[in-house]
């Protein structure tokens, strides 16, 4: 008994969700079987509307030519009533005539008067039907006849008179013919679904495929792409478009491994350094204030150094989630551009910074996010730029464009690097210097400030003697449909 309870609780406990699917049992025999590989294949589900398609179009035809044929019998067989009538009215033996018609055309006649009392009679019992139905039908001896009713006028009286006309063999053929097309039409409809299902697995074996392939895709193997032979219009455009896709994919994945694997790399060395004179002071370097002075300066600037990288992995980041914000104003960039000019030049003592600021220029955007962008170029000018060579900043209008140039003396960016100086963590050979300091971001982040405000960059470099950067805005980005 305990055990019986137990069970019947635990199905009381059970999900009303598992339970709905417990009493949902397959279906069996035929029907269940289509319902079951319909369900799972869509050139089965293709290949049946098709056949649907076709079924209603046959039955629709068929249906038509029936009616047609019908319609256009019993058109014939109340033309042919009416010529016995008219003949039948010219002659002057009545009685004499409709015996011959009878044998003649093996037409059955029988004629009333207009009270409904049978003259003549060569058809045998039948029973009359309403007076408005002018077409009836009666049963003789295993045969179907079609009945036809007319009026006839005649000098002598006026007649009723109904002729009967065997339509058994009509109906036979109209038998035999629905037979027939309905054995043709089974046929093809067999033959249109095995084909449909052969046509239509074969067009859909791109999605098959891709369908295996996603599956199949992990970290490892992100380089696979679909065969794009067999595919054929609008699904050689997905397998395109699937494939270009998967480029994307591969493309962005590795570049955010190698994005961590970089800033693991600039992460790793101020930490060992923090650890290095942690252990130094650790040791010995309590009682020798040297060392301890020396320690806390390399501790001081390596925590700055990590938290600066730290800073703008944090910028690329709210501008890779579309979080970054800008708080956008009319300003004036040449004024903008003197203080960067003026700020260069007290701080950098070590190179001639020459300018030559346009006035007047105003934009709309973010003046210090526009100055961090500029400053960046400046800084990678002071880098690079030899103790004494000059360094030139500029500003001027080309037409509806304020263009921002910064040109220094330094070794140049060699051509094959120049498409890749804006990668983040990107350092040519020549520039692989930490005594220069940097972390391969600043270009990385002068772009996202450009491009959020609609801008471009242009680089001009010769190897062994300078680099140009030129920032171009427009200069009418006060219209609020250019906003981010």
């Amino acid at each position: 008994m305990k055990k019986k309870i137990r069970k019947e609780s635990v199905t009381k406990n059970r999900p009303a969700d598992d339970q709905k699917n417990e009493n949902k049992k397959p279906k069996k025999g035929l029907r269940g079987w289509i319902s079951r590989k319909i369900g799972i294949s869509m050139g089965l589900r293709l290949s049946v509307s098709y056949i649907k398609m076709v079924t209603d179009v046959f039955l629709s035809c068929l249906i038509l030519m029936i009616i047609i044929y019908v319609l256009f019998n019993m058109f014939i067989f109340v033309y042919d009533a009416k010529l016995i009538a008219d003949e039948l009215r010219k002659t002057e033996k009545l009685n004499e005539s409709i015996y011959n018609l009878d044998i003649q055309r093996g037409t059955a006649i029988a004629l009333e008067d207009m009270s409904g009392v049978s003259l003549i009679n060569t058809f045998g019992d039948y029973l009359m039907p309403h007076e408005k139905i002018p077409v009836w039908f009666s049963q003789k001896d295993g045969s179907i006849y079609i009945m036809t009713k007319n009026y006839l006028f005649r000098q002598d009286g006026n007649y009723r008179i109904i002729v009967f006309r065997d339509i058994t063999k009509k109906l036979m053929e109209m038998g035999v013919l629905f037979v027939s097309a309905v054995i043709m039409g089974g046929i093809s409809l067999l033959t249109i679904f095995f084909k449909g299902i052969s046509t239509t697995k074969n067009s859909l074996k791109p999605l098959a495929e891709m369908t295996k392939m996603t599956g199949e895709i992990r970290a490892q193997n992100l380089n696979l792409r679909l065969n794009v032979t067999n595919a054929k219009d609008e699904l050689k455009e997905l397998v395109i478009t699937f494939n270009s896709m998967m480029d994307r994919i591969e493309t962005a994945y590795n570049k955010q491994n190698q994005f961590v694997s970089d800033a693991s790399h600039e992460l790793r060395t101020p930490i060992s350094v923090i650890q290095g004179y942690a252990r130094m002071l650790e040791r010995w370097g309590k009682e020798d204030p040297e060392v301890l002075q020396e320690s806390i300066e390399a501790i001081r600037n390596e925590a700055e150094n990590m938290k600066e990288l730290v800073e703008k992995l944090l910028f690329i980041a709210r501008n890779d989630k579309d979080t970054l914000t800008l708080t956008k104003e009319n300003f004036s960039l040449s004024e903008m551009m003197e203080e960067l000019v003026k700020e260069t030049r007290m701080v950098d003592g070590r190179h001639v910074i020459n300018s030559s600021i346009e006035q007047g220029i105003k934009v709309f955007g973010d003046r210090n996010l526009i100055k961090q962008a500029m400053r960046i170029f400046v800084d990678n000018a002071q880098k690079y730029t030899e103790e004494g060579s000059s360094i030139d900043i500029s500003l001027r209008r080309d037409e509806n464009k304020a263009i921002m140039v910064v040109k220094d003396q330094g070794c140049g960016i060699p051509e094959k690097d120049l498409s890749g100086i804006f990668d983040r963590f990107y350092r040519t050979d020549e520039s692989r210097d930490r005594n220069r300091g940097g972390h391969g971001l600043g270009l990385s982040i002068a772009k996202i400030i450009v491009l959020r405000h609609g801008g471009k960059i242009h680089v001009k470099s010769k190897q062994g003697e300078s680099s140009e950067f030129s920032v171009i805005l427009n200069i009418n980005l006060s219209d609020k449909n250019d906003l981010s």
